[in-house]
């Protein structure tokens, strides 16, 4: 039995890597690309948002640069702040601004 136990757990060990490395358990993109759907449903919703145009430099997000932008704590989820930022720079996704590029981050005030 002993004989036989290390051989199957080999073969279960070598399909799981074949799995994942051929299809995968992660979701795949066609699943996220229903997602950027949603922000620009708000695009005719949310025209008048108050903004700043900062060129980006090196290491800075989306999120970095309106905390930056505000001496207190910001006023509105990371969703909220996405969607924003996606309002005012049509066509930019929030995961992939380029450096050196200006865009448009939003502003929000008490």
């Amino acid at each position: 039995m002993k004989k036989l136990f290390i051989p199957i757990i080999l073969l279960i060990t070598i399909y799981s890597v074949y799995y994942d490395l051929n299809i995968g358990t992660l979701p795949t993109k066609t699943t996220l690309a229903a997602v950027p759907n949603a922000p620009e449903e708000s695009n005719n919703i949310s025209v008048d948002i108050p903004a700043e145009l900062i060129v980006v430099e090196p290491g800075y997000t989306v999120l970095s640069i309106v905390e930056e932008l505000h001496n207190e704590p910001v006023n509105a989820s990371i969703q909220q702040i996405v969607v924003d930022f996606e309002a005012l720079n049509p066509g930019t996704s929030a995961n992939r601004i380029i450096t050196g590029k200006a865009y448009l981050f939003p502003i929000y005030r008490k």
